[in-house]
């Protein structure tokens, strides 16, 4: 009483507390890294150029409203795509380089179209550009009746269009820089066309045991420095310790699930009642199609070949989920069937609704005896040309050899002689049945399911959600998780690959907002290793959408810019030392020996490789093994070499044919190597340019 008899008196001072308190909220809002506050809105800077977080958000927005593509791999183009207009529109400038008018209206609806628009605008069916389609955006954009969303659409476009062109401007001119001389070209057609066989045989490094190999602190900093160029970082990487709590389902869960599959079989086997409603009211499935016993689960395929139609097989267990299964029909299946058809080809709802009326006007025609099916076929069928000639056969196909709903139709639907029409991912159908034939005379049976997936309730996500919250608040250092777990078998402590600050991935956990939100964590100003986030990480199953595991995650490491330390890479290169001080070993001991010696001697086998010349990435039986690819050139032939350190084991090589390079077309060979080159170079050039700008990565502040 007497504290808040103090707070009364003083109350003036609270209020100035509290007004300091929200300014201090706001101030932190606008510059930490919790999120971007009214004046940091800049996504990032390119050599002194903005992006703005506003205009990266409109521009995923018009590109890509109503789009499935995932939300990471987007944004990652997009922060691409504005990183590299800013640098090539730079680049462009201080090379005279320019996209007129005239030229992007041909890149746009032209003969010489832009890599994007073919790509965007391709019949998927042929592969080729729909020219009607682009014909037809071109008129509206001529008579000003494009939609507002499409207007944007396509001035948003048509900046991507000149980017690309820019680029391709840029890299053509870094290109006809380069020339191959002659002694290049002869040296490189004697490296590509001569070429060896030769038996071999191989040591693997497991055969030394590891007992016999001592690696020293100098030798990993021996090696390290050799290699430091393959391990060298632009940026800093920091790496997460994680545990992961799995939410599996209590025996009061499944009782629980089993009840409620009881209760559904007792609803179902009632008199009356309609199986399809029944089944989608409690989400379940119903396929009209017929199946024979091959296709039906082997836990109830006697059950429901055997047991009266309108039977109840189940509840069972299959997967992870509960099922029962009813019986709505049994028959005789053909084998194959003849048929014809006519199809109308489209993609859009209103190239189907159009298709869908062409359809029906042919069964009129033929029905009517104005038509046959044959002539008109031949007239109207946008199928396959040798289908049209032959009138719209098909001839015999099995069965499952159409697309479902065809196949549906034709094999259990149809009538013989009678006209349908079907919707296929293809288009609209004219069908007609022929005939059918029945070789093996198999019953199929048509079925209807329940299915309730074994999953854990609210209740126990919730409660296991809470445990953890527990664990977290007890255990606020990567020592005291490790102390925690430590009698705990089920639970293990995992480490992450290194992660960027804008990574989206952790390796064993994939890629989501969860993953994205945990390496947010270790990036977060005053996060130190050994930390533990108080944050409990949920991860949801990506089919069934419940709680499947919480994960308890701290940083590890931090690893700067630059060479990472021994710690850091000593997992990595101790097994890589070892199988150096290994292949040392093994040499010493096959010196001299011939290969049926080694082969004896190690219980392999002699093998044979042939056509490898010195460029050969990859040996067949042996993998990539340039070591052996580059001393096979050189050994004589009928000659056994030294032995040779390689990336799996040791091994002695004995060439026996070799054949001498091609005489080399110099001009031809020059311009060919020399478009190669220029290829890679067009490849590294945006890298080249990206490594020499100034960038300012915000990224991490926004998502």
């Amino acid at each position: 009483m007497a504290l808040i008899g103090k707070i009364r008196k003083h109350s003036w001072l609270l209020i100035v507390v509290i007004g300091l308190a929200l300014a201090a909220f706001v101030i932190m809002d606008m510059t930490g890294q919790g999120g971007p506050g009214a004046q940091q809105l800049t996504l990032v800077e390119v050599d002194g150029e903005k992006v703005d977080w506003t205009e990266f958000q409109n521009a995923e927005r018009i590109l890509y409203t109503g789009s499935q593509a995932d939300v990471f791999s987007r944004r990652n183009y997009l922060y691409n795509y504005f990183l590299d207009r800013t640098i090539i529109g730079n680049e462009a400038e201080a090379n005279g380089l320019a996209v007129p008018r005239a030229e992007l209206m041909d890149l746009q609806f032209g003969t010489n179209l832009s890599p994007l628009i073919q790509q965007r605008f391709a019949d998927p069916n042929t592969g080729l550009v729909d020219r009607t389609q682009l014909n037809n955006i071109k008129a509206t954009i001529d008579q000003g009746g494009l939609t507002p969303s499409l207007r944007e659409l396509w001035a948003y476009q048509e900046k991507e269009v000149m980017t690309e062109r820019l680029t391709n401007k840029l890299t053509n001119i870094v290109a006809k820089g380069f020339y191959t001389p002659t002694w290049m070209v002869e040296a490189t057609n004697i490296d590509q066309t001569e070429r060896t066989d030769f038996t071999y045989v191989k040591v693997p490094y497991d055969q030394v045991p590891s007992s016999d190999v001592s690696i020293s602190e100098s030798d990993l900093k021996a090696y390290l420095n050799e290699h430091k160029a393959e391990y060298a970082e632009d940026e800093e990487t920091r790496v997460l310790s994680f545990v992961s709590f799995n939410v599996l389902p209590t025996p009061e869960d499944s009782a629980a699930l089993e009840q409620k599959m009881n209760d559904l079989v007792t609803g179902w086997t009632a008199e009356n009642v309609n199986d399809t409603f029944y089944v989608e009211n409690n989400y379940g499935t119903v396929d009209f199609a017929y199946v024979k016993r091959p296709a039906v689960s082997p836990l109830i395929a006697d059950s429901v070949f055997q047991k009266p139609i309108g039977s109840v097989v189940g509840p069972y267990i299959e997967g992870n989920a509960l099922r029962a299964a009813k019986i709505l029909d049994r028959k005789i299946i053909a084998d194959s069937v003849h048929t014809r058809h006519i199809l109308r080809r489209a993609q859009t709802l209103e190239e189907y609704q159009a298709a869908q009326r062409t359809a029906d006007s042919l069964v009129n025609l033929i029905e009517s005896g104005a038509f046959t099916f044959d002539s008109l076929a031949q007239t109207f069928n946008q199928g396959s040309m040798s289908v049209s000639v032959n009138g719209g056969d098909l001839g015999n196909v099995a069965l499952g050899g159409f697309v479902k709903p065809f196949n549906d139709l034709v094999f259990f639907n149809a009538e013989k002689n009678k006209l349908y029409t079907v919707i296929t991912e293809f288009g609209v159908h004219v069908v007609e049945v022929l005939d059918w034939t029945y070789e093996t005379n198999q019953e199929g049976v048509q079925l209807a399911y329940l299915v309730e997936p074994i999953i854990p309730s609210e209740n126990t996500q919730e409660s296991m959600y809470n445990d953890v919250l527990d664990f977290v608040s007890t255990n606020r250092t990567l020592e005291d998780v490790r102390a925690a777990i430590a009698d705990r078998p089920e639970l293990h402590l995992e480490l992450t690959m290194p992660v960027k600050q804008n990574d989206f991935t952790i390796n064993s956990l994939g890629t989501s907002q969860t993953s994205r939100d945990m390496i947010r964590y270790a990036y977060e100003p005053g996060v130190e290793e050994g930390d533990v986030s108080p944050e409990v990480f949920i991860f949801q199953d990506l089919t069934l959408y419940y709680n499947g595991r919480y994960v308890v995650a701290g940083l590890s490491e931090i690893n700067p810019a630059g060479q990472p330390s021994l710690e850091a890479l000593r997992p990595t290169i101790e097994g890589l030392v070892s199988n150096e001080k290994k292949a040392e070993i093994l040499k010493k001991e096959l010196e001299g020996k011939t290969l049926e010696q080694v082969a004896e001697i190690y219980d392999t086998q002699i093998d044979t490789a042939r056509g490898v010349n010195f460029l050969t990435d990859f040996i067949a039986n042996l993998g990539e093994e340039p070591s052996v690819a580059s001393a096979a050139v050189k050994v004589p032939l009928n000659e056994v070499s030294r032995p040779i350190g390689g990336t799996a084991g040791v091994y002695l090589i004995k060439p026996f044919n070799r054949t001498e390079a091609t005489p080399a077309n110099i001009p031809s060979l020059r311009a060919s190597y020399t478009n190669q080159i220029a290829g890679q170079a067009k490849a590294g050039l945006m890298q080249s340019l990206r490594k020499n700008a100034d960038i300012e990565d915000n990224r991490y502040r926004f998502y």
